[in-house]
């Protein structure tokens, strides 16, 4: 990364790139309160808004499993689409990465290699 690119920057090119390659449709980096880290692509079927609601809807459930730290939730919609969730660490903080992926369309290693670069930047 050059010293002129932000961690934000570099993390959304990172993102569009993957998009470009048509591994999710959309994807999100969002605090665990709730602050929009970085972003690429629109859903045509779940809008931001409704994705970080659901986010904020499903913390109480991941706090209720404590015993095992959840990693990863995953949703099928009736058109095939799986919105993501990826927990992690960023800035020695929680964050959440939302993805609205493809039906079909590999998608774990490219999230993998997104959160390795979060966590290097971090």
């Amino acid at each position: 990364m050059n010293d002129a690119t932000s961690p934000q920057e570099a993390i959304e090119a990172s993102m569009d790139h993957f998009r470009e390659e048509s591994r999710w449709e959309a994807i999100y980096l969002y605090s665990s309160e709730g602050l929009p880290l970085a972003a690429s692509g629109h859903s045509a079927i779940y809008s931001e808004d409704t994705l970080l609601e659901f986010v904020f809807s499903m913390m109480g459930t991941v706090e209720l499993l404590e015993g095992e730290p959840i990693q990863e939730m995953t949703i099928r919609g009736s058109e095939g689409r799986r919105m993501v969730f990826r927990y992690l660490t960023a800035w020695d903080e929680p964050a959440v990465l939302v993805a609205v992926a493809y039906a079909r369309k590999g998608f774990r290693r490219a999230m993998t290699q997104l959160i390795r670069l979060i966590q290097s930047l971090t």
